[in-house]
């Protein structure tokens, strides 16, 4: 999140054509400074509503991430994960009751997948969102840009954020897709036009980079590509990953005789061998990598806002790629700032860990209902192993958690 506050600036241009940004901008920023702080000082288990949800809408994907983390591309789905499977996507209405029920808090809506954009109904949740003012922020890897760039636009999507992981041939590698770069850069031109053509400040342009072994050697050409491609911000994004030995540890920590006795329901196990990433950075790698953030920086400075997720000196690059057991802050905040809802309905804060489904029942009653109350009392007194290199956990005292 630390990237949105960075563009306030370009945020208030937005706010003079959609009022509802500024209630969502002002309530994420004091949920983090002083609302948080004091739920979990004096409201032990207990949180205010979150002041943004990740929506899953879908798990289809057209591509074949090297670092993707889901079961998407025809692997066999768990019984116990019904949102993987597209027959069990959320129905439209089902949506609509849930923005009705929380458009009174105003979140900002993280729209997410699998890739969005392939969600059947996408164009009438997002007329059905910005109705109730809501700000919506959309996640894609830009493939299908270009025939929604002008809906994007006429409808007041506050911001887009596309993944773009390198130069094109490096880019179609780690995607899968031959020919994807060359469709992303259709997409961004054509939302960049349409921006122009509307006379429209929104939606802010974003790019996503995944730092990886595939992209190490091309990181320095990230910023002047974010810039010839006319975005707004760049952030480099350091790989969620772990290790298999890690991954067995932290399923034995939430085995099914553990989460019983913490009346937790986990779908076991809470994270699947499929669903993680190894990654191939050592540390002969750490001090190319060092040079080429620095590089970054020097090429984004009056050019571009430039961003890392999560944030941390580089310092700590070596603990956080070679050390999995190293004594970082043992803080999360997303069970107090933030809602995942996935594309079944099933709210999962994360670890594939059910609240239960918003089909079912209200989402603020599984908010602070005993399950959540629980957690947060858990997650009070340190992380769980599968938190380790989560990009949503604190790893200095200074990183959001959002």
């Amino acid at each position: 999140m630390d990237h949105i506050f960075s563009l306030i600036g370009r945020g208030l241009r937005i706010a003079r054509q959609n009022p509802a940004i500024i209630p969502a901008v002002v309530r994420m920023d004091f949920r983090h400074r002083f609302g948080i702080p004091w739920d979990r000082r004096f409201r032990p288990g207990l949180s205010a509503p979150p002041a943004s949800f990740n929506l899953n809408l879908t798990n289809r994907c057209n591509l074949t991430c090297i670092m993707c983390r889901g079961i998407r591309h025809g692997g066999e789905v768990p019984a116990n994960r019904p949102w993987y499977s597209r027959q069990r996507e959320l129905p439209l209405a089902d949506w609509v009751r849930f923005l009705e029920e929380v458009k009174s808090f105003h979140p900002w809506l993280f729209v997410t997948g699998g890739e969005p954009l392939m969600y059947p109904h996408f164009r009438d949740f997002v007329l059905e969102a910005k109705k109730r003012g809501l700000v919506i922020h959309l996640q894609t890897n830009g493939t299908l840009l270009a025939r929604e760039a002008d809906f994007l636009v006429e409808t007041g999507v506050e911001a887009v954020n596309v993944s773009i992981d390198g130069p094109p041939m490096v880019h179609d590698r780690i995607r899968g897709l031959k020919g994807g770069f060359a469709r992303i850069e259709a997409g961004v031109q054509a939302l960049v036009e349409a921006r122009r053509r509307h006379r429209r400040p929104n939606p802010i342009l974003s790019f996503n980079c995944t730092i990886s072994k595939a992209n190490l050697d091309h990181l320095e050409e990230m910023a002047p590509l974010a810039v010839r491609l006319k975005g707004d911000c760049l952030q480099l994004q350091h790989t969620m990953f772990d290790s298999p030995e890690n991954v067995a540890r932290h399923n034995r920590l939430l085995s099914p005789e553990r989460c019983r006795e913490l009346d937790l329901e986990v779908a076991h196990p809470s994270i699947c061998e499929d669903e993680y990433y190894q990654s191939e950075l050592n540390g002969e790698d750490l001090p190319k990598l060092q040079a080429a953030l620095e590089k970054a920086r020097q090429q984004a400075r009056g050019r571009i806002k430039l961003h890392f997720m999560p944030n941390f000196p580089d310092k700590f690059l070596s603990p956080y790629y070679l050390d999995l057991a190293y004594p970082f802050p043992q803080g999360c905040l997303d069970f107090w700032a933030t809602g995942r809802i996935l594309a079944d309905g099933t709210f999962s804060p994360c670890l594939n860990l059910v609240m239960g489904n918003i089909a079912e029942q209200p989402f603020l009653k599984m908010w602070n209902g005993p399950r959540m109350q629980r957690l947060r009392h858990l997650i009070g007194k340190g992380l769980f192993p599968g938190c380790a290199r989560c990009c949503h956990r604190q790893f200095n005292t200074a990183s959001r958690a959002f």
